[in-house]
């Protein structure tokens, strides 16, 4: 059934009930002591169209929340995955229980933007896809070429683009929070490429700290004290931070410390 002949918010409820139903189906085959053959058969049959559907609209659920990865703990290691091949794999494990619990929570926060961009005017209702937006002014459109020029000059630098930066703060959903981080970021280094490093390293700093403390919560993890030394700590002491990573986030934190008028003088 395409886009068109049912509408996108339609077709996202219905995934939305087969995922949930398909958990529920897995939950049975794993808490029965005696698996019944007919459950095993539902349970593929069912996986199997959820696999054809997830093809079609996982790059809508992508495209509304931001990202198609999860980020769990493996023997103690952080990684990450793509949270529909993890969750829709034939096998059944704490891995694939976990990754069918994100799909299930994207295609639900997917389902939320969806309905706000269409009562906002910003998409299609019929088909979810983005309605042309007016012609950006010139001023716009000279800040937006100012900006692509800040990143070419980053990634020429530092050898990260901004997507891939993007994909590496996944964890971070909020559409307007992920904006004023890059916003921060691409300032910051403006800054430093000007000669302006006192401004550029707190601008750094107060992104690194934000971005600490977001993840301690995506993590379900309670710093051992609301500040940046305490976010550095408790991921150092979680092994969330390399060690070269974890003596950049004490320089900036240290810099930070001393860029007041009275104790600049040191």
């Amino acid at each position: 059934m395409s886009t068109k002949t049912k509408g996108l918010l339609s077709k996202l409820k219905l995934f939305y009930s087969s995922l949930k139903l398909y958990k529920k189906k897995l939950d049975q085959i794993n808490q029965s002591q005696t698996i019944l053959g007919h459950w095993i058969r539902e349970k593929d049959e069912l996986r199997e169209k959820l696999v054809g559907e997830a093809g079609q609209l996982s790059q809508y659920v992508t495209e509304l929340i931001g990202t198609d990865q999860f980020s769990t703990y493996v023997f103690g290691k952080p990684q990450s995955f793509n949270v529909w091949a993890m969750g829709l794999r034939e096998e059944f494990d704490r891995l694939t229980a976990e990754a069918l619990n994100t799909c299930i929570d994207y295609v639900l926060q997917a389902m939320g933007r969806l309905k706000s961009d269409i009562a906002d005017g910003k998409r299609d209702a019929q088909t979810g896809q983005l309605l042309n937006k007016p012609d950006k002014s010139e001023s716009e459109q000279s800040e937006s070429i100012t900006v692509k020029a800040n990143w070419k000059a980053i990634e020429k630098e530092f050898g990260v683009t901004k997507n891939k930066f993007g994909r590496k703060i996944n964890f971070i959903s909020d559409n307007f929070r992920r904006n004023i981080i890059f916003r921060d970021v691409e300032q910051a280094f403006t800054l430093a490429s000007c000669g302006f490093s006192k401004p550029a390293v707190i601008l750094a700093g107060s992104v690194i700290e934000e971005l600490l403390r977001i993840y301690l919560i995506y993590k379900n993890i309670k710093p051992n004290k609301d500040d940046f030394n305490g976010y550095i700590e408790t991921c150092e002491q979680q092994g969330l931070l390399k060690d070269s990573i974890s003596r950049v986030s004490h320089v900036v934190r240290q810099f930070r410390n001393l860029v007041h008028l009275s104790a600049e003088k040191n």
